[in-house]
């Protein structure tokens, strides 16, 4: 089996026996492992977004920002993992007020982090500096 497969698999395992915190530990093995972007991941492109695996009940990305992206506030409709391989995020945390959100806090990711959200968790992604950033993000469905 290919370490990308045995990589897939182990999430999968991780999340039918320990949900969103079982695969946050398992990324977070697999990151200290990998200790960078894992061989099977390529060449790092600016822009990347690649579905590394999707089923009925996970689905699993590689996105390579590049520096400077500041996202819009949103949520993932499900829970999300991320886990940094390569660069940092620094993440704004929103709540929701009223007919609009408010700020409350702020998390920054760092290459070997990993960070479980909730469904209805609201944050806006900031690469910040001048290189890439590389991370795996795993979503339920």
């Amino acid at each position: 089996m290919s370490e990308r497969d045995v990589f897939i698999e182990t999430i999968k395992a991780a999340h039918k026996t320990g949900g969103c915190e079982g695969v946050r530990q398992a990324l977070a093995e697999f990151l200290a492992q990998w200790g960078g972007p894992p061989d099977w991941i390529g060449p790092l492109k600016a822009g990347d977004f690649s579905v590394i695996y999707r089923d009925p009940e996970l689905t699993i990305m590689n996105i390579i920002w590049p520096p400077g992206i500041i996202t819009e506030p949103h949520n993932h409709n499900s829970w999300a993992v991320i886990g940094i391989y390569q660069g940092r995020e620094d993440n704004l945390l929103w709540q929701r007020d009223g007919d609009g959100i408010k700020p409350v806090g702020a998390l920054t990711l760092a290459a070997g982090d990993t960070h479980a959200m909730r469904h209805d968790d609201i944050h806006t992604a900031v690469i910040p500096g001048k290189s890439l950033t590389g991370a795996i993000l795993i979503y339920e469905g």
